[in-house]
């Protein structure tokens, strides 16, 4: 999977949390919207988890750029921009799952496990 978010800390976290998992590999990491793009087209993830506020290109460019090139990568949106509109966009736009960041943690993990290769 890749991790893209403009926090270290959240990237650092999420790393950490789903490296620990054997089922998971994170091949990479971006920080902003360009680096993910690129990123994606470079390693292919399966799986992508986007953040939506980055700089350069932003989660929606981002979903568009995935969209646009056929992609086959899942990908899974947590961001704290969580507000409906948001939400129904990402998921118009091809997301498989949003999570809020502040108020689904609990529910991003199961979510992410549910993906996992049988």
């Amino acid at each position: 999977m890749l991790l893209v978010d403009d926090s270290v800390k959240v990237r650092q976290t999420l790393s950490g949390l789903l490296s620990s998992l054997p089922q998971f590999e994170v091949i990479g990491e971006a920080h902003d919207g360009l680096e993910a793009v690129d990123a994606i087209g470079k390693l292919n993830p399966d799986l992508v988890i986007l953040d939506l506020r980055m700089p350069k290109l932003n989660g929606f460019e981002v979903l568009t750029s995935i969209n646009e090139e056929r992609r086959k990568c899942m990908v899974i949106v947590f961001s704290a921009m969580a507000d409906d509109v948001c939400r129904q966009k990402c998921l118009q736009l091809g997301a498989k799952h949003f999570f809020d960041k502040i108020t689904q943690f609990d529910d991003f993990l199961p979510a992410v496990m549910a993906l996992a290769p049988k």
